[in-house]
This record gives structure tokens, C-alpha cells and sequence, in this order.
């Protein structure tokens, strides 16, 4: 077996593809804080990607795995744009909206929802919708993180082999 050898700059590209597959797996656990987190290591992953293209714009190797990174994070963007477009598409069109309704309703004699209404509102409508909640988001949200890991093991393999030559 070769040794690797990894430069600082192999380092620095790892630790970012780290940062933002785990980012991506933080945002999709459905613990407390935890999706918070993982959208500020996404978002700190990101900022990073631009610095150290910036600083080390004459060097090829950091200026294709900086952009790979960028890159990567807008295309993960659009994913998560069209499904969040998606979600609500097939929330608005195939979910029960009996409760929305009958706000609505009130809404339109004149009767002034408070915060306490909504919230009956809101539980309402997710109890209503449970499953299909769950089924739509899996389908249309949970392939942005899956893209983003996909795309970090990639590139880490591309730097790993870069290291072995």
C-alpha cells in the first residue's frame, strides 16, 4: 500500500468537504437544535469555500476543489428550492385543509385570529396531514443532503487519490 502524503492544502480541502457532509447529515436529524446546527456548518462550510478560493486563486488544486464545493452548494440550493416548491404543491393539492378553512372562514367574518388559534390551526393541520407530511418531505426535501454528501465523498476521494500520486 502507497503512503499518502497530505499537504496542508489536502487537509483544508477535507476539513471542508467534513464540514459540509456533516452539516448536511445534521440538518435532516429531526432533534431540537441539531438541523441548526447543521445549516450554520453548511453555511460557515460555504463562506469558507470563498475565502480560501480567494486567498489561494493561483493554486489549481485549491481553486478546483473551492469551486467544486461552491459549486455543489448552489446546485444543493435549487435542489432544496424546487423541493420545498414541490412540498407545498402536494401539501396544497392533496392535503386536508378542513382546519385552514375553517380560519379562514372566521377570517372572512371579520373575526380576528389570535395566536392561540393559529396554533390550534397549525395542529390541526400536521395531525390531519401526518403521513402525507412525512411522505412528501422525505420525497422532496431529503435529496439535498443526500446530494450534498454524495458530492463531499466524491470530492474527499478526488483529493485523497491527488495525494496518493
Amino acid at each position: 500500500m502507497a503512503k499518502i502524503f497530505y499537504s496542508y492544502n489536502h487537509k483544508t480541502i477535507l476539513n471542508l468537504y467534513a464540514l459540509l457532509a456533516a452539516g448536511a447529515i445534521l440538518t435532516i436529524l429531526p432533534f431540537s437544535l441539531l438541523p441548526y446546527a447543521g445549516m450554520a456548518c453548511l453555511l460557515v462550510g460555504f463562506i469558507a469555500a470563498y475565502i480560501y478560493r480567494y486567498r489561494n486563486r493561483h493554486d489549481d488544486f485549491m481553486r478546483f476543489h473551492t469551486t467544486y464545493a461552491i459549486r455543489t452548494m448552489w446546485w444543493s440550493t435549487l435542489i432544496l428550492l424546487i423541493g420545498v416548491f414541490l412540498f407545498g404543491c402536494i401539501l396544497f393539492f392533496n392535503g386536508n385543509l378542513t382546519a385552514i378553512n375553517a380560519l379562514m372562514a372566521q377570517a372572512e367574518k371579520g373575526v380576528i385570529a389570535n395566536k392561540a388559534d393559529i396554533g390550534v390551526m397549525q395542529a390541526q393541520f400536521i395531525y390531519a396531514n401526518k403521513s402525507l407530511i412525512i411522505l412528501t418531505g422525505t420525497i422532496t426535501l431529503l435529496p439535498c443532503p443526500l446530494y450534498i454528501v454524495a458530492r463531499t465523498i466524491k470530492g474527499a476521494a478526488m483529493v485523497k487519490k491527488r495525494a496518493e500520486t
